[in-house]
């Protein structure tokens, strides 16, 4: 009960915040946002790690989600860094990788740091502050590893707002002296050479060409999204009236319904499995109990196979499927035939309980087809939505209202499917659960009929007037490529268009 309430007390408290943050990061710019979001989030670890009841826990999960705005963001800088549809798929796969791979380590590293006192005497005597507060140590490496990421952010991370790109950046600034310095530091290693007294060394990105410069001459570093990259006839866009276009709403209710049904699996599976096989033979293909009283062990290598699997297919196979079969074709496919997920798992309980061979065989499959099922369908929904986007200066405010919405189906669909696998169990259906949560899943699929990929090319986006800009079609700005010209059009309604 109380594991399930910190979960539902993050995830609600992301929810009521999770639309607010995107909208400031469209204000304020996307690096702020994200590191703020990491120290928070490392501000509540910590207070977590201190909370001497389970109220205060509770309460410093919930400031945890308050605090983290993240996801969404991460969404929105990673579609403004790679505004070419070629290259999303591969761009949009590396947060689940990175993702599948923290799922593996994280749990791995609780459990090692956990009541250090018991499991490292040697090393912590009992009286301490990690006696007192025995689960302190790993949200102090959590902490650690937020800071971190945001001297990271801080150091090495580009604005990606479009009309933010200019603004001066004292943190990049020491980042791009940071890699100067290393970067003639390995290169004086690995190619200097003795000439008599003299040490002749190799040129760095930000040394100049001709080599007649002095170093108080030499160039500054550009990065992609900087100005310096861009013609200063390139200005800044002005969103759309409003970001909710048709397609953006059905993109955002697809997420809903992938985050309801995806995150209830794992909990029915678990749940499903560890309970007691029924002592009667199964006959009803409607009105049947009973598990395989699998222990927590057994369980705990059924699911790490889930995260090794999830890691190997996103770094693998989901880059070239997605080009193969195409973003929309994907996403349809996986949501059309995801039910068929849950409407035969639970039908898992009329195999034979004395073969061990295929049982495991029929469950690995299982968790095989679910498990790749959520490699593909959340990172191409995320595409889908970017593309549906108006406009990217208004994409934070879209993305956190998925992220609000994805939070708000995460924390309710837990306690909802709980209570209706307990009352089938009771009448003696335990496979209503699997078929209430299929039906969900059906309607995710006729959804996505409905779901159409906005062209890659004429997408006229308003902008000022007396502006000329360079936009593509997912409407990041960019330098004009060699024989393309801007064409502004004046519509009878007196706005004015921007096409390349």
């Amino acid at each position: 009960m109380w594991t399930g309430g910190s979960i539902a007390a993050f995830a609600f408290a992301e929810m009521l915040t999770g639309m607010l943050w995107g909208r400031l990061s469209d204000r304020i710019g996307r690096k702020p946002v994200l590191i703020g979001g990491l120290l928070g989030t490392g501000f509540s670890m910590l207070l977590f790690g201190l909370a001497p009841s389970m109220p205060l826990a509770l309460a410093a999960r919930a400031l945890g989600g308050l605090l983290n705005g993240n996801v969404g963001v991460i969404q929105t800088t990673v579609a403004e860094l790679v505004p070419k549809r070629e290259y999303q798929p591969r761009a949009f796969s590396l947060m689940p990788f990175i993702w599948s791979l923290g799922s593996i380590i994280g749990p791995t590293l609780g459990g090692m740091l956990a009541e250090p006192v018991s499991h490292y005497p040697q090393y912590f005597s009992k009286g301490s502050l990690f006696d007192k507060f025995p689960y302190l140590l790993p949200n102090i490496i959590c902490t650690a590893i937020c800071i971190i990421g945001a001297v990271t952010g801080i150091l090495f991370l580009d604005e990606t707002h479009p009309e933010l790109i200019d603004q001066p950046d004292r943190g990049r600034n020491v980042g791009f002296w940071i890699q100067d310095a290393l970067s003639s530091i390995f290169w004086r290693r690995s190619s200097g050479k003795k000439d008599g007294d003299a040490l002749v060394t190799g040129a760095t990105e930000t040394s100049p060409l001709l080599g007649s410069e002095s170093p108080q001459d030499s160039p500054s570093p550009s990065p992609t999204l900087t100005p310096d990259s861009r013609p200063s006839s390139v200005t800044s866009q002005k969103p759309l009236a409003s970001p909710w276009t048709p397609q953006v709403l059905h993109n955002v209710f697809a997420y809903a319904i992938v985050a309801f049904h995806s995150i209830t699996y794992d909990q029915l599976l678990s749940v499903f499995l560890q309970s007691p096989a029924s002592s009667t033979r199964l006959r009803s293909p409607f009105l049947f109990t009973g598990g395989f009283g699998l222990d927590t062990q057994t369980m705990g290598v059924l699911f790490s196979y889930q995260g090794i699997l999830s890691t190997l297919f996103q770094f693998l196979v989901f880059t070239p499927f997605v080009h193969f079969f195409g973003v929309l074709r994907t996403f349809r496919f996986v949501a059309i035939t995801y039910p068929l997920v849950y409407f035969l798992t639970p039908y898992i309980a009329f195999l034979p309980h004395d073969n061990d061979g295929l049982l495991f065989t029929v469950i690995y499959a299982a968790l095989s087809v679910k498990t790749i099922y959520v490699c593909l369908v959340y990172p191409v929904n995320s595409i889908l939505l970017t593309n549906a986007a108006p406009s990217l200066l208004v994409l934070g405010t879209i993305n956190g209202v998925a992220g609000s919405v994805a939070s708000c189906m995460r924390a309710i669909a837990p306690v909802a499917t709980g209570w209706l696998y307990s009352k089938g169990v009771e009448n003696g259906a335990m496979g209503l659960v699997w078929w209430v949560v299929g039906l969900v899943a059906a309607i995710g699929g006729v959804q996505a009929l409905y779901i159409t990929e906005e062209p890659a090319e004429g997408v006229e986006k308003d902008e000022e007037a007396g502006k000329v800009v360079a936009v593509v079609a997912e409407d990041a700005v960019r330098n004009l490529e060699t024989g393309e010209v801007v064409v502004v059009e004046s519509t009878r309604d007196g706005e004015l268009h921007v096409r390349v």
